[in-house]
Parts: structure tokens; sequence; C-alpha cells
């Protein structure tokens, strides 16, 4: 990892290798890997000559959330992406490009990539602060994919086997109505709001409740 961190940090702030990407369009692999397509773009060009030694399929997917992330980001400023990455390292206490990039590499689905990058444009435009990116960047991690479109469903008091579980562990759920006679329902909490609006872009207009409704008990004589 360590020898593509440097190429990935003059990336971000290279202006022509951000142009290439965008210009390329939604290249296809065998595109970058075969034809050097985009071998200008100093983080592609090392991993793929590391992909080229080592024939490593985490690397083949590192490639290719590395080519969306930049794709997707390329309407960002160079001062925008540095700026980001400064304040992201001051409150990691380690290197902001490093981080980003063992994210990425953790991602476990390329269509999270999409979700990061507007998470990101979200922390750059000050819709949401550095501790909260930090924080939805974890959930993301440790939500299914799958799940993470399950969101939606939880505006309003809400359970399903399966999803809820994993999206209350996650901690974008708080426990809303408890109901001894059903199931206890959950809601958005703030954190899973942001990771609706920000990074899924969906409207979102939910009431967060900062307590737990008990429903009416069913008393029965002994």
């Amino acid at each position: 990892m360590n020898n593509i961190v440097k190429p990935f940090e003059e990336t971000f702030k290279n202006k022509d290798a951000y142009d290439l990407v965008a210009n390329a369009g939604d290249i296809a692999m065998d595109a970058i890997i075969d034809d050097g397509a985009l071998d200008g773009v100093p983080i592609i060009g090392a991993i793929k000559g590391l992909y080229k030694v080592t024939k490593n399929y985490q690397t083949y997917r590192l490639m290719k959330k590395i080519h969306r992330f930049i794709f997707i980001t390329h309407d960002t400023t160079i001062e925008e992406r540095m700026n980001f990455i400064s304040e992201y390292t001051e409150k990691n206490k380690e290197d902001g490009c490093e981080v980003l990039l063992a994210l990425l590499d953790r991602l476990d689905n390329t269509n999270k990539v999409n979700i990061l990058t507007n998470l990101m444009k979200a922390k750059i435009k000050e819709e949401i602060s550095i501790e909260d990116f930090i924080r939805l960047c974890a959930v993301l991690e440790r939500i299914p994919f799958s799940d993470i479109n399950e969101l939606q469903k939880y505006k309003e008091d809400y359970y399903e086997n399966g999803s809820t579980d994993i999206l209350l562990s996650a901690g974008v759920l708080s426990n809303t109505v408890i109901d001894a006679n059903d199931t206890d329902k959950y809601r958005l909490n703030s954190l899973g709001v942001m990771l609706l609006k920000h990074g899924l872009q969906q409207d979102v207009d939910v009431e967060i409740k900062d307590s737990t409704h008990l429903s009416d008990f069913d008393w029965h004589e002994m």
C-alpha cells in the first residue's frame, strides 16, 4: 500500500490527471490495463503496474474503485480536494491520502464508491462536518450495500426482519416505539438521515425522535 500512497496524493492535486479520467468517460478496465488509456494518471499507472506483476484480484478491484472515485469527483477543484485532505489528515492524526486509499480498498462493493464520493462532496460544501464524514465512512463499511437501499423505509417508525438488525448495529437507527404486543419500531437517527440525504442524495423529511414511545399495553387478569 505504501508504494501507491504518493501517486494517489499526486493525482489529487493534478488537474490534467482528473481531466484525463473525465474525458475518457466510463472506460472499460481492459482499456485501462491493456491499452494504457489512463497511464497519465499517477495512481492508475502505479496500481496497473502492481496488478501486472501480482495479478491480484483485490488490486484489480482497487483500480476499478479508484477510477470511479476520480471520475465522480472530477468536478471538484484542486484547492477543494487538498483542503479536504488537510482537514482529514488533521482529524485522523494520520496521512489523509493513506487513510482514504485504505478505505477505498476495504469497501466491499464498488457502488459504495458513489456514496463515499457524495459524502466527500458534502463535506467540501460544508454540508456535513469532518467528524460526521468520518463516522459516516465507518457506517458505510459496516452496512451491506443491499441494506443501504433499505434506509428510506425508516423515515417512519418501522421494523423489518434482517435489515433492522443490520442498520441498528451500524448506528443509523433509534428505537422509537417499544410495543409489548407487537414488534418494536425503529426510525432513522441523525446519522442515518445524513447518510440518506448526503450519501444517497435522497430527499429526507424525517422527524428525529429524542425519546422512545411506549405503546399501550394490554393488561390481562392473572
